[in-house]
């Protein structure tokens, strides 16, 4: 059993780090050796609502902070989502790898 456990460490380690630098040049991945990065998505700011708007001028400036934040908004769940699509590819990929190191494990 030591020994599978030894055979399975100098498979999987050359197998990762070379997939994993396969996989960055090839195709977008948030992968590294070191750790997995958090997203750089930067989330607006709400627009403070007023206690009380007096002119059709106050609810105009309002309003174009609202729909200037709903624009923003979009952007950052974009973002969001990006990096969560990257990041659901890159976990199918180590799964993979996982996969297909136990079947080459199995099959010894």
């Amino acid at each position: 059993m030591k020994k599978l456990r030894t055979r399975l460490v100098f498979i999987l380690i050359p197998m990762l780090v070379s997939s994993v630098a396969t996989a960055t040049e090839a195709e977008k991945s948030h992968m590294d050796i070191s750790k997995y990065p958090s997203h750089t998505c930067s989330a607006p700011t709400r627009p403070v609502e007023p206690g009380s708007l007096n002119t059709q001028s106050e609810v105009d400036k309002y309003n174009a902070k609202v729909d200037n934040y709903n624009s923003k908004i979009v952007k950052y769940t974009d973002c969001i989502q990006k990096y969560v699509d990257i990041a659901k590819n890159d976990i199918k990929k180590i799964r993979k790898k996982i996969t297909d190191a136990i079947k080459e494990a199995n099959s010894q």
